[in-house]
């Protein structure tokens, strides 16, 4: 494009490259650009420059954007933007492209590409958008390419890059498997250099990364002692202890365990979930649990094009599609305790989306709401209180508890009659028989071999050879699966595409259901296995049932009665009542999906204290 002697005027210069490997450097494009608006005559001021950063979309490319902002400036000192080609300017789709054309035209600034050879007359408007088409199209097309080479990468087990996990360190491998180094990241962003000893060599700051080739790769390692035992107590104080997110993060601030950094030195409570959460700590490697790509998301094993409309920056994957490779390093707490703190927490979510516990709730001393049932109207009891007698010294009155049938709370006599339970009878009714139930294995060694052949049978039956063939059947079948989905994304075209989405979207139901499944068959053999090791954890919980009923807090004791009682159904018209309690401890001391729940049935009579009470007893 040559320019007419009228036309010209100031200019500014924008260079960008996406990697520092890439091969038109910043350098290059400068070179080239400045001998163009010298031989036409135009005098360069300036340069905006965006350097290792996509060119995919225009969110993050501070310079560019500060250009468009300054070229609609009405003291704007420039009328041209010289940039070496198309792609620098953008990857950017037609859309987005003439929407930043558009605002740079209104405001009478002229983009140049000085490499293109563009006429400068109508034509151009044929060929630009072309151009920038293709340019698109290179992006994708490496889109895709680069996912083959990522999958191939975590086939092997390898990290997949970014920051390692709490607790680990990244060790590097050359491309014969030789050691070169380990790499740990500090609080503060720096990053320590680690010889095959554990020796620290020297230290990176943040803005330095370590020199490696295409060709090394990094495998998990297991970080300092202390960062290994931060994790494991994190673990032992959720599984074993029931204590919270936020109060893992408080108990770890007043200990002064330093954090793992990066925004903050002090530990928080979403920090905590997300490493509770986290498969990495049970030795497998997950990846692909999210999306953030711009073209293609993995499903399947396969790119997948991402929708233009409606798409998040970050979206989570469904679970079929993340990748995971089992035992992939050292893991830092057993499969059998990952698996109890994921169901805790699938609990404590279910818990909580029924108002469990929140507000009031949290600290009300009423054990039991949401267990005892109406065998009338089928709604909870509830907590309530009746004063009764003189008012104090101090204006207050005697206050006595009971338990209420909700539905004659909430709705009246046209839905249940009135009718109460005391509160302190009907608890200590249940901590009385809990009790009596759990004396016949807490005496003697009899009583201890009694209680491992419950655990046995409540865990046991695990056929191993008969659970293998069926988990190579799940495999096979899983593969097919995968396979299916392959060649339908592969055969789709724009008439089929519809069908092919419904068609992939039912077999990805079908991936989930064996992934389930599978998921099932190592729980039960992890179970299988940890057996003799869960029996001491279970003793332990059960003696300490009369410490917490005789000085336990309110939530202690709620929790060890809920650890025993199923669920306890009153009659308000009889005064009778069924308890259904567990032989074993649940929730706390016994994974979630065991179900171990007993066999007694006491049924509660007027005598044992449940008749209904009348107003003022």
């Amino acid at each position: 494009m040559i320019l007419a002697e009228t036309e010209k005027g100031a200019a500014i210069g924008y260079a960008r490259r996406s990697t520092d490997r890439q091969e038109q450097s910043i350098g290059d494009q400068k070179r080239a650009v400045e001998n163009w608006a010298e031989e036409q005559g135009l005098r360069l001021f300036e340069w905006d420059i965006d350097d290792a950063i996509s060119g995919a979309a225009a969110s993050g490319r501070e310079a560019f954007l500060k250009m468009i902002e300054d070229a609609q400036q009405s003291n704007c000192p420039f009328r041209f933007i010289l940039v070496y080609d198309v792609k620098r300017f953008g990857r950017l789709d037609n859309d987005e492209t003439g929407h930043y054309r558009y605002l740079l035209r209104k405001a009478g600034v002229e983009i140049i590409y000085v490499s293109e050879n563009f006429s400068g007359d109508d034509t151009d408007d044929l060929l630009r958008p072309v151009k920038q088409w293709q340019a698109r199209q290179e992006s994708k097309d490496l889109s895709k390419v680069t996912i083959r080479g990522l999958l191939t990468k975590s086939d092997g087990g390898w990290w997949m890059g970014g920051v390692p996990p709490y607790g680990y360190d990244l060790a590097y491998y050359d491309g014969s498997g030789k050691f070169l180094m380990a790499v740990r990241y500090m609080p503060s962003g720096s990053k320590q250099i680690l010889n095959e000893h554990g020796e620290v060599e020297r230290t990176l700051t943040p803005t330095d990364r370590p020199m490696v080739s295409k060709e090394d790769r990094a495998r998990l390692v297991l970080s300092a002692p202390e960062r290994v035992e931060a994790i494991r107590r994190m673990f032992s104080w959720y599984v074993d202890e029931g204590t919270g997110f936020k109060g893992i993060a408080a108990r770890l601030n007043r200990e002064g365990v330093p954090g793992p950094g990066r925004r903050s030195d002090k530990w928080a409570m979403t920090t905590i979930r997300e490493l509770l959460i986290n498969p990495t700590y049970a030795g497998d490697m997950v990846w692909n649990r999210r999306t953030m790509a711009k073209f293609h998301s993995i499903a399947g094993k396969h790119a997948v094009q991402r929708p233009k409309v409606g798409r998040l920056a970050v979206e989570d994957n469904d679970e079929v599609d993340w990748i995971v490779t089992r035992d992939n390093h050292p893991p830092i707490v057993s499969r059998r305790v990952f698996q109890r703190a994921k169901a805790m927490r699938l609990q404590r979510r279910e818990r909580h989306r029924h108002n469990y516990r929140r507000g009031r709730g949290s600290k009300s001393d009423f054990l039991l709401t949401g267990i005892v049932v109406c065998a009338k109207c089928g709604h909870n009891w509830q907590g309530t209180s009746q004063s009764k007698g003189k008012p104090r010294a101090d204006g207050t009155r005697t206050k006595t508890k009971y338990y209420a049938c909700g539905g004659y709370i909430t709705k009246g006599n046209s839905v249940c009659r009135r009718s109460v339970v005391r509160k302190e009878a009907i608890e200590s009714f249940l901590f009385q028989e809990i009790g009596r139930n759990l004396q016949r294995f807490l005496v003697g060694k009899q009583g201890r071999a009694m209680l491992a052949d419950a655990v046995r049978d409540a865990l046991g039956g695990f056929d191993t050879d008969k659970a293998e063939k069926e988990r190579r059947r799940l495999l096979d079948e899983s593969a097919e699966v995968e396979h299916k989905i392959v060649r339908l994304i592969e055969n789709a075209t724009p008439t089929t595409r519809e069908f092919v989405d419904k068609r992939v979207a039912e077999l990805k139901q079908n991936l989930a259901q064996i992934a389930a499944r599978l998921w099932e068959l190592d729980a039960a053999a992890d179970r299988a296995l940890d057996i003799e090791a869960l029996i001491p954890e279970v003793l332990g919980y059960m003696e300490r049932f009369d410490e917490v009923v005789e000085a336990g807090t309110v939530d202690e004791k709620r929790r060890f009665l809920r650890a025993f009682t199923r669920k306890v159904e009153l009659d308000p018209e009889t005064g009778r009542g069924c308890a259904e309690l567990y032989s074993l401890p649940t929730t706390t001391a016994l994974p979630a999906d065991t179900d171990n729940a007993a066999q007694s049935s006491l049924i509660l009579v007027a005598g044992a204290g449940f008749e209904p009470a009348t107003s003022g007893l």
